[in-house]
């Protein structure tokens, strides 16, 4: 029960982006482009998939080795596995429909709706 994200070219800053930045400090699990398999705590990482294994073990043509911190070019990277409580991550959580907004004209500036939605809640609380 673990989810797998495929590493990409694009370089905007999506969910697998923030969800590999909340892996930080748990297992994961990662296959590099030359098909070596590398397990280990995620330690730090980068918005272009660059890692820091911390306690890795590596898996490489029927060899094991055990290695204290690796760095991981974000490039070299197939894919990588998080753990499967990374699920219940804030950035999955949906909006109810109930506090949602309506008949807020178009044109509200740069940040729309929520920009609005904000600005209320912040005016109910000066009240």
């Amino acid at each position: 029960g673990n989810y797998v994200f495929m590493s990409s070219s694009k370089k905007s800053i999506g969910i697998p982006i923030k969800l590999i930045h909340e892996a930080e400090k748990h297992l994961v699990s990662i296959e590099l482009q030359n098909g070596d398999f590398i397990k280990g705590e995620l330690f730090n990482s980068e918005d272009n998939w660059n890692l820091h294994i911390k306690n890795a073990v590596i898996f490489s043509n029927k060899h094991q080795y055990r290695i204290s911190h690796i760095f991981i070019r974000g490039n070299q990277i197939r894919y990588l596995i998080v753990p499967e409580v990374l699920k219940n991550s804030p950035m999955f959580k949906t909006i109810n429909p109930s506090n949602k907004l309506v008949n807020i004209p178009s044109g509200v500036g740069i940040l729309g709706k929520a920009g609005i939605a904000d600005s209320v809640v912040k005016s109910e609380t000066w009240r």
